[in-house]
């Protein structure tokens, strides 16, 4: 697949590529990878940063002896280091129905505003020698993209998420995509999930926390219109289901508070669930621009630490 031409197609605005060109991505958990990265791994060997003491054994490497150890107690120690790995980063990208709404303040529908915060992380984590791969879902797994570093590569991952549209109709099938993730990824990697979280339910849960249970860093983007937090409409309106509930109509003003009351409780649980997980939840809305969001979104990460 060749990359996009045109700049009106790109994934990502220039602008934000510009805003975003001294941002870095760390993980928050020890990884694996490949050797050569800017990321630790659970594995010791020799490499940059010093890690800890071990008594020598016969096979060791003298070069790796403490000389100023065996100085102070006349025994024997070897330096062990942190290897240093490539991080391998699975995106995920909620392309369900509910995903292609736009609201009148909104800057995108949400599929597009997703591509964008996503498209910019790759570039991110390709700039600084890390790999990105893509997993594209609704009600299925739409596509997987393998993760590499090469900048070929990204040229593959922003042509195919120029392409990206919402489904016209059906489920997401969160459990499905995140069961394939964790087939996929194996070994510890970090994983970025960007969705609505509209049609999310208790199995949900439990798969994202599945997923950090076995040493993967998540973050989970939620990407909302702000029309779904506030539900701005002033006349009776026809609402339709986009995700196989049933059409409904209503008069705003009634229900208004109710509503709010039920958003804001819904994200309190969130907050709930992923801090207890492990997990690094962002909401987001549609109406922010994406330079702003990535920096808080990378700085949170880092004040969380590992």
């Amino acid at each position: 697949m060749r990359p996009p031409t045109d700049p009106s197609r790109l994934p990502v605005d220039p602008e934000t590529l510009k805003a975003i060109s001294t941002l870095t991505v760390k993980v928050r958990r020890v990884v694996e990878g490949l050797q050569g990265g800017s990321h630790d791994s659970p594995h010791l060997g020799a490499s940059v940063e010093f890690a800890e003491h071990k008594k020598y054994s016969p096979g060791d490497d003298i070069r790796h002896l403490d000389w100023r150890a065996l100085a102070r107690t006349d025994r024997y120690f070897v330096k062990q280091h942190q290897r240093e790995v490539v991080l391998r980063c699975f995106l995920m990208l909620d392309c369900s129905a509910s995903m292609g709404y736009q609201g009148a303040r909104a800057r995108s529908d949400k599929v597009s505003y997703a591509v964008e915060l996503l498209a910019a992380i790759a570039h991110i984590l390709v700039r600084q020698g890390d790999s990105a791969g893509l997993l594209t879902f609704d009600a299925d797994t739409k596509h997987f993209i393998s993760p590499r570093w090469r900048a070929d590569h990204l040229s593959v991952l922003m042509a195919y998420l120029a392409s990206v549209k919402a489904a016209q109709q059906g489920g997401t099938n969160f459990q499905k995509a995140i069961s394939d993730i964790a087939d996929r990824a194996g070994r510890r990697a970090m994983v970025v999930l960007a969705t609505d979280l509209w049609g999310a339910t208790r199995e949900t849960e439990i798969a994202l926390a599945h997923l950090t249970a076995r040493g993967h860093d998540v973050s989970v983007l939620q990407i909302l219109d702000p029309d779904e937090l506030d539900l701005p409409f002033d006349r009776p309106t026809a609402f339709r289901g986009m995700e196989r509930e049933p059409d409904l109509e209503a008069d705003p003003a009634l229900v208004r508070e109710d509503y709010r009351a039920e958003v804001r409780s819904v994200q309190t649980r969130w907050q709930r669930v992923c801090g207890e997980a492990g997990i690094d939840l962002t909401f987001v809305t549609t109406d922010q621009r994406p330079a702003l969001v990535l920096s808080d979104f990378i700085s949170h990460r880092h004040g969380r630490g590992r």
